[in-house]
């Protein structure tokens, strides 16, 4: 786990010293070269990654190296956790596949897969709403001004809050 992230990070520093030469780079040969090519896209992917949370205003926050890191971790962190929760949905969802197609559902079954489910996608709705929050909290006052500026108002209709409708 620990080389993964050292991976990680070396990848986000190599990218972010090196991103202007990348097309003047010449190929590599051996396996290490080959690990940090792969690690380097995985960096790659992960800033494409960043530039789609804050999309339009990504280049307006001009994050910090350390930022981008901490995001990433943040990311990293929140989708190692949820992948086992993921992988329960798949249960879950084979388990109502056969419930359903019985001539008559159980109906105490069909409760306690769906509660197990239910249980599972509100804490899977939690880790998101955690990991927003911490990236949000590594925002300077500046950068949070931005997103708070193009994510809250620009995405409240006038007369709403969320999907509830006010009278």
């Amino acid at each position: 786990m620990k080389w993964i992230f050292s991976m990680f990070f070396l990848a986000i520093i190599t990218v972010g010293n090196t991103r202007p030469i990348l097309a003047q780079d010449q190929p590599r040969a051996g396996s290490d070269a080959e690990s940090l090519d792969k690690a380097i896209l995985a960096a790659q992917k992960l800033g494409s990654l960043i530039d789609e949370i804050f999309a339009p205003v990504t280049e307006k926050l001009n994050l910090t190296q350390e930022q981008q890191f901490q995001i990433i971790a943040i990311i990293i962190d929140t989708d190692l956790r949820a992948g086992p929760l993921f992988e329960s949905l798949k249960g879950f969802e084979q388990m109502l596949s056969e419930l359903s197609l019985s001539e008559v559902p159980d109906e105490n079954r069909l409760k306690e897969i769906s509660d197990q489910e239910g249980a599972v996608l509100s804490e899977l709705v939690r880790m998101k709403v955690r990991a927003k929050s911490g990236i949000y909290q590594l925002l300077t006052m500046k950068q949070r001004a931005i997103v708070a500026q193009q994510f809250r108002l620009k995405n409240q209709p006038e007369g709403r809050l969320g999907s509830i409708t006010i009278y």
